[in-house]
């Protein structure tokens, strides 16, 4: 049977396989002082399966009743960076414009990249009183 291959049916890297010796090769013993010492030549590597404890799980925000004099952050992940991606909420902010007119709608883009957090967006928003968010990718 081959390792590798059936990792890579299960979507696992084939690195894992590397702690075993047959398909690992050590590499050879560092030839300066500041070169990481090989000296046991074991791969350590972290273990890609799924833990059977759920995470904590946090409850969705309430619907609301009505969008009708409400304000309603779109926010941009930023996904593609600059800051250059906000066209998906502005043809958003358009059509509430031209449907709900009642609804305001405020576009925002988040600082730092699609997956760090935005402490000082979430505190304006809620300072601001929104009173709901569409977050999303755009671009």
């Amino acid at each position: 049977m081959d390792r590798r291959k059936v990792l890579a049916l299960l979507g696992a890297s084939p690195v894992l396989a590397a702690g075993t010796p047959a398909f690992a090769r050590t590499a050879p013993k560092a030839a300066s002082k500041h070169a990481p010492a090989m000296s046991s030549g074991l791969v350590n590597s972290l273990n890609p399966a799924v833990t059977p404890q759920l995470p904590r799980r946090i409850p969705l925000a309430p619907r609301l009743d009505t969008l009708n004099g409400k304000t309603i952050y779109l926010v941009d992940t930023d996904w593609g960076g600059m800051g250059q991606n906000s066209v998906i909420q502005e043809e958003m902010q358009k059509w509430f414009a031209a449907n709900m007119p009642g609804v305001k709608t405020i576009i925002k883009v988040k600082k730092g990249n699609f997956v760090t957090d935005d402490p000082a967006l979430w505190k304006e928003i809620a300072d601001k009183e929104g009173d709901g968010v569409v977050l999303g990718v755009a671009g």
